[in-house]
């Protein structure tokens, strides 16, 4: 069984500990993952401020020369680094082929164009006195990732830490080490010095919480549950170190009567992630629907997506493979389960996965759409991170505006109209990160 290490200022380190990890498709067992402790977080941190000295010192148009390469080296081993990530993810081939590598490269390429344009400013106060600030590196970075989407969620990270100068520790999750290890090891083949980019496999109580709590670490990088970010922002206070965070969602899909029902219907598959098992924090799975369009808007949601093939992840043919492990499919089939239960919903497609045949083998679910009249509802509040919809009716513009920001989450939001001023307005009165009209 072949081992996934951790990279430590070059170097691939093996653990005393270390746990089994498994393909979710055909439940094999693929690799044993090294699992380290605060002391190689401690090392890692050492090795990156070390490496920081050098790297942040080189110009910027020499870091986006290594930046392009990286890109060149991504784009000649996409074919592998997507069969590693469907092994590891269960996503279809495809999925991770033409959105999440082609993401990856694209990523790389833009931070090597910006790595030589980070300018800052200058201004004259009066005669004697000009004013200028400098941009500079932060120091090391510690950058946490979650399983949903490895490849891309660390080439967000990576790239803009790399071409501003600044060093990284960085902690894959421990169900999708392998992807995010052969990307470190591409980059120190481009040219990256060793320690620069530090890879400590582990989970989030020990090496995670470490990383957040290391008083070498001048930032930290997480995308991941809101339970945990709260935590993330107690642990980094001591310290006082800067946060980014983007956390979970509960995101609404608001759709107008006036739509194009076949056109929106894909934009719905789309936003809700269907493709990827709808293991997404952005998945649009509060949909309201305008009363109008209601019945026959169900309709075809769910004969589209009747039509997709659930299967082999690695067959080019697949449109939905599996969710990511035992844990995370008993609590989707959970919340199914839930809906099938209540007698105030009625089941408008799907339901819980089947008990035989080959989809009974790996962590395959069927896409599910629940009707529900209330926002209150269980399904309709919480995250649930697989491929489960909760449709809702409403006729009231105000009630439905009240209803999407009535949630924990703020993250994403769809507004789905022919009226570009209808959607702009809703898009205001929607309290979200960031809102896609149509």
């Amino acid at each position: 069984m072949k081992y996934i290490h951790s990279l430590i200022n070059g170097e691939l380190i093996k653990t005393d500990k270390s746990i089994t990890r498994e393909n979710p498709a055909s439940l094999e067992k693929i690799y044993e993952v090294s699992m380290c402790s605060e002391k190689e977080v401690d090392l890692a941190c050492n090795s990156a401020q070390k490496a920081f000295k050098v790297w942040s010192k080189l110009p910027g148009s020499e870091r986006g020369e290594i930046l392009f390469n990286i890109s060149r080296r991504i784009k000649d081993k996409s074919e592998t680094l997507s069969k590693i990530n469907t092994n590891e993810t269960g996503k279809p081939l495809k999925e991770s082929m033409l959105v999440e590598l082609k993401g990856v490269v694209k990523t790389f390429e833009y931070y090597a164009g910006l790595a030589s344009k980070i300018n800052g400013t200058s201004q004259t106060i009066n005669e004697n006195l000009l004013s200028v600030t400098i941009k500079e590196a932060i120091g090391v970075v510690g950058q946490i990732l979650p399983w949903n989407f490895p490849l891309l969620l660390a080439a967000w990270k990576i790239a803009p830490a790399l071409a501003s100068g600044c060093t990284i520790v960085l902690k894959p999750s421990e169900l999708t080490p392998s992807g995010t290890l052969e990307l470190a090891k591409i980059c120190e083949d481009a040219g990256v010095p060793p320690g620069v980019i530090n890879i400590v496999q582990g989970s989030g109580e020990v090496v995670g919480s470490s990383i957040v709590k290391h008083e070498i670490i001048s930032k930290i990088s997480f995308t991941g549950s809101t339970k945990v970010g709260k935590q993330i922002v107690k642990n980094s206070s001591e310290n006082l170190t800067k946060l980014s965070l983007e956390l979970g969602g509960k995101s609404p899909s608001i759709v107008y009567p006036d739509v194009n029902e076949d056109w929106t219907v894909d934009g719905i598959i789309g936003a809700m992630r269907f493709t990827r098992q709808s293991q997404s924090c952005t998945a649009g799975s509060r949909l309201f629907l305008h009363k109008k369009i209601f019945e026959s808007f169900v309709s075809k949601l769910s004969e589209k997506l009747d039509k997709l093939i659930i299967g082999n992840p690695l067959d080019d043919n697949t449109d939905i493979g599996t969710i990511i492990n035992n844990k995370q499919f008993t609590k989707v089939c959970d919340y199914i389960s839930d809906g099938l239960n209540n007698k105030n919903t009625e089941v408008i497609c799907g339901g819980m996965p089947p008990k035989d045949g080959p989809l009974s083998e790996g962590y395959f679910t069927v896409p599910t759409i629940f009707r529900n009249k209330s926002n209150e509802w269980r399904l309709a509040k919480e995250e649930i991170f697989g491929p489960v919809l909760v449709a809702i009716p409403w006729d009231d513009e105000e009630e439905v505006i009240r209803m999407a920001n009535q949630s924990h989450y703020g993250l994403a939001a769809y507004v789905w109209t022919r009226d570009i001023t209808r959607g702009i307005n809703a898009a205001h009165a929607i309290e979200s990160g960031w809102v896609q009209v149509n």
